[in-house]
């Protein structure tokens, strides 16, 4: 079973499409027990259509999640367009300690994943609340900016999109490094493909495409949902696959005691692997950036 907490506009696509591709049941939790339960009913008239003959509950009841394999927490106060995610920190990191306390109590096997913004830092606030495994809590983040980065990919070459590879690390924001060193077409290098110019224009789409999309229609909602989503099979399944998320570094790319995102392999234990790329300079520099702005926002969080 799968546990959403926060059934506001992405967690309540994300419910939804786990449904949709049959990955499990799902509880469906929040604060306003009307919404959770409305989101559930709307979902569940819909399973004859999707075929899904599972369970779909909505509650405010944190003794629900009990049993849940996956803990998907997403609830937390939206981004705005006149702000960052790193603007976000304090009043969410309130709402995730808060939030994962019920976790440790009611689902202290499950595996948690956090979608909250600004995703790294509240990994990082979870994990430390919580003391969970590394392996068993990471953030959702850097495995979004991937599929946005193989969508501009796509776009610029007019190929399909599912040929498309690419990965994205480091923070889930305006810092986060698109690896166009690895970025590929059906096994051929982007830098094989595109200009110089080309592929800054990509990568500075890529970066800016959540705060595109929030300036003009408030919220992202379709695309985190699909992700999560997949994610979840990959837990559930244990399909391990190769993606980039937020999670606690200790020692790995020179790095230790942040939450960042990178390549890892996820599984039925959740992160089965932390993958240590080889950087370019100017790569492994950005990402350096991008460490440092994710400890400063920490240490603004906890002065």
């Amino acid at each position: 079973m799968i546990t959403v907490i926060g059934a506001g506009k992405v967690g309540s696509a994300a419910a939804f499409d786990i449904l949709r591709y049959k990955i499990s049941d799902v509880v469906l939790i929040d604060a306003n027990e009307n919404l959770a339960k409305g989101e559930a009913l709307d979902m569940m008239q819909a399973a004859p259509a999707i075929e899904f003959d599972g369970t779909i509950r909505g509650t405010s009841d944190y003794r629900e999640m009990h049993d849940s394999e996956l803990v998907i927490i997403t609830a937390g106060i939206g981004r705005r367009p006149d702000t960052t995610r790193l603007d976000l920190m304090k009043t969410n990191a309130q709402i995730i300690r808060s939030i994962v306390k019920e976790v440790v109590k009611y689902a202290p096997e499950s595996k948690i994943m956090v979608v909250t913004n600004p995703v790294d830092v509240m990994t990082y606030v979870a994990a430390q609340e919580t003391g969970f495994r590394r392996c068993c809590l990471f953030g959702m983040g850097n495995i979004l900016d991937s599929m946005r980065f193989r969508t501009y990919i796509a776009n610029e070459l007019n190929v399909s999109r599912e040929d498309t590879r690419a990965l994205v690390i480091g923070e889930h924001g305006d810092s986060m490094v698109p690896l166009v060193e690895y970025a590929s077409v059906s096994g051929i290098p982007i830098t094989n493909l595109l200009t110089n110019e080309q592929i800054e224009k990509i990568v500075h789409l890529t970066v800016s495409s959540g705060a595109d999309v929030i300036k003009l229609k408030g919220s992202t909602v379709y695309a985190p949902g699909t992700v999560i989503a997949i994610t979840a099979d990959a837990i559930l399944t244990g399909r391990n696959r190769v993606m980039s998320v937020s999670t606690c570094l200790n020692g790995e790319y020179g790095f230790s005691d942040v939450s960042i995102g990178v390549p890892v392999v996820i599984g039925k234990e959740g992160v089965e692997k932390i993958i240590e790329l080889e950087l370019s300079n100017q790569t492994r520099e950005r990402f350096g950036k991008s460490v440092a702005a994710l400890k400063e926002a920490l240490a603004a969080l906890s002065s």
